[in-house]
């Protein structure tokens, strides 16, 4: 969105004041808090240069051949599969790179944009990159950066974990991913809370064993925190292929033990589901899965930016497969679609009642990390649901 249709929209709902006294709000603070003595255990972690591995090649390979393989296939398929007309903008637009080594088919520039996501100059739409590099460049940011985001995300994860090792917040760097070290321990905004929500979540499952279905896992950091303590699990994702090609890089380098199924390795069956650990699905595969199969579907961020006939495709399916589903999605305010249509909100997700509603609460990652202070203009809401029948 251009800045003078932000402008607009801002001062349309009569917020002006008030974004222009939250914009401020960093400078000032980070002013105040440079003449305070260093918090020595959060350092704001920024990767001097973009690399390639070539070890990693043919791991980028398979990939590859998945990703072409589903954008021939998805031409084909229905428009209830196919991006918003936000996310084909944004994809055309932040993913161009990645669209360029699909046309000249060159391997080696498509591994370079998996080995460099997690620092691209472009938003990708997956981690808050971005931000980091605009806070590091200014004294006054910076500082605001390292005590009030990270350290006011770090405080909140204290509360949720009184005595807990920061080594638990621990993430890989896979993707050349910035963000800041805790003691050493590499972490990320979302790190903080994504350890809170999936601490909990994992109380759904029984052992430590769990079959579990996301929908737009973005890189897979969320999926990481899940899925790093679960002995036995079966995970699928399901997404975009740009997005998609991500999560099957970094979820393949985090967990190297696990057996990773690429769409277009073989036909889907109830068989992969057996065989392998981690399966990366572009979107019309979800039409294969069977019937209260998944102890856990997730979505995060992802059914508000969709059409609201394509969000109903996708929670139909996600009824049909799976015992619990955790939301966390748009509360009040919808997207706008360039054909007028406007994205659903958090009220209408449990179509016909046939969700149990557990759990109802704002995200408190989005409440309170931009300036350390609980934000009522916050728009994200997480649910868990139970399906009753």
């Amino acid at each position: 969105m251009s800045f003078f249709l932000k402008a607009r929209k801002v001062i349309s709902e009569k917020r002006l004041l008030k974004t222009i006294k939250k914009k401020l709000f960093p400078y000032l603070r980070g002013l105040q808090l440079y003449f305070k003595p260093n918090n020595k255990i959060i350092k704001i972690y920024i990767s001097k240069e973009n690399k390639i591995d070539k070890k990693d090649l043919s791991l980028a390979q398979r990939i590859f051949k998945s990703y072409k393989q589903m954008k021939i296939d998805q031409k084909k398929k229905s428009y209830l599969y196919k991006p918003s007309s936000l996310w084909q903008s944004h994809i055309d637009n932040d993913f161009s790179f990645l669209l360029e080594s699909y046309k000249s088919n060159d391997v080696e520039k498509f591994l370079f944009f998996l080995q460099n996501f997690g620092n691209w100059n472009n938003y990708l739409g997956v981690e808050n990159q971005n931000l980091i590099k605009k806070f590091n460049k200014n004294l006054f940011l910076r500082k605001f950066l390292s005590e009030e985001i990270f350290g006011g995300q770090l405080e909140l994860w204290k509360f949720f974990n009184k005595g807990s090792n920061f080594s638990e917040l621990e993430m890989p760097m896979y993707g050349n991913q910035i963000g800041a070290k805790i003691d050493n321990n590499f972490v990320v905004i979302g790190s903080f809370v994504n350890d809170i929500y999936t601490k909990n979540l994992k109380n759904y499952f029984e052992k430590q064993d769990g079959q579990i279905l996301e929908i737009g896992g973005g890189y897979g950091k969320f999926a990481y925190y899940l899925l790093k303590d679960l002995k036995n699990f079966t995970y699928i994702d399901i997404d975009i292929p740009e997005t998609l090609t991500l999560a099957s890089y970094y979820l393949s380098k985090c967990f190297p033990n696990k057996k990773n199924f690429f769409y277009g390795e073989q036909i889907f069956s109830k068989q992969i589901k057996i065989d392998y650990d981690l399966i990366f699905l572009p979107p019309w595969e979800i039409e294969n899965l069977e019937n209260n199969t998944f102890d856990l579907a997730i979505n995060k961020n992802s059914l508000g930016e969709m059409q609201p006939e394509t969000a109903k495709n996708y929670l139909k399916h996600i009824h049909r497969t799976s015992k619990y589903f955790f939301s966390m999605n748009h509360e009040y305010f919808r997207n706008h679609f360039t054909d007028g249509k406007k994205s659903l909100i958090n009220k209408e997700y449990n179509l016909d009642g046939k969700f149990k509603e557990l759990i109802r609460y704002p995200d408190l990652g989005h409440l309170t990390y931009e300036n350390n202070k609980i934000d009522f203009d916050k728009n994200t809401f997480f649910y868990i649901y139970e399906k009753k029948y």
